[in-house]
């Protein structure tokens, strides 16, 4: 969830459409923070951009194969990303990393538990028939219950293992 620190909890649902070539965009904004989701193939998997609407500061969530999409949005919008968060290592949310990192120059973050998964990303992939370069290694891992603050908004880490070992 996303929230400003000390405020409630604010959800903004993504509501993709069909755009150029697949992939699929759309654009929430409430005020307090902006969200764009974008998805393209071959997985259409969910990616976000989230933007302090005060002071433009953003995080970029799941950099896969909609990495161009999501970089042309940062430029567009002119907004500046603190992190990269990698919400678990299966490749569909990964194979953008490498492209997102050297663009952006942000730091990668992603749970401890998950790094076996990360460290073999192109084998994935290859299980899938698609080639993918190796991400660079994460810089820092979240921890249960920490606060990662950007702009005038925050995201609180939940340790939520299931679907991956990690968040």
């Amino acid at each position: 969830a996303f929230r400003q620190p000390g405020g409630s909890k604010q959800w903004c649902p993504a509501d993709a459409k069909p755009s150029r070539g697949g992939l699929h965009v759309s654009q929430r904004h409430n005020g307090i923070m902006h969200v764009w989701t974008t998805a393209a193939p071959p997985f259409f998997k969910n990616g976000y951009i989230v933007a302090c609407e005060d002071t433009r500061e953003a995080v970029l969530i799941d950099p896969g194969d909609d990495v161009q999409e999501q970089l042309a949005i940062v430029r567009r919008e002119q907004v500046r990303v603190k992190w990269i968060l990698l919400t678990h290592a299966h490749v569909d949310h990964v194979t953008g990393v490498g492209a997102a990192k050297a663009a952006l120059g942000a730091p990668v973050w992603l749970h401890r538990d998950d790094l076996f998964l990360y460290d073999r990303a192109a084998d994935q992939a290859r299980l899938f028939g698609v080639e993918a370069t190796q991400p660079p290694p994460p810089d820092r891992f979240y921890e249960e219950g920490q606060t990662l603050a950007f702009g005038n908004l925050a995201v609180e880490v939940a340790h939520t293992p299931g679907h991956c070992p990690g968040v």
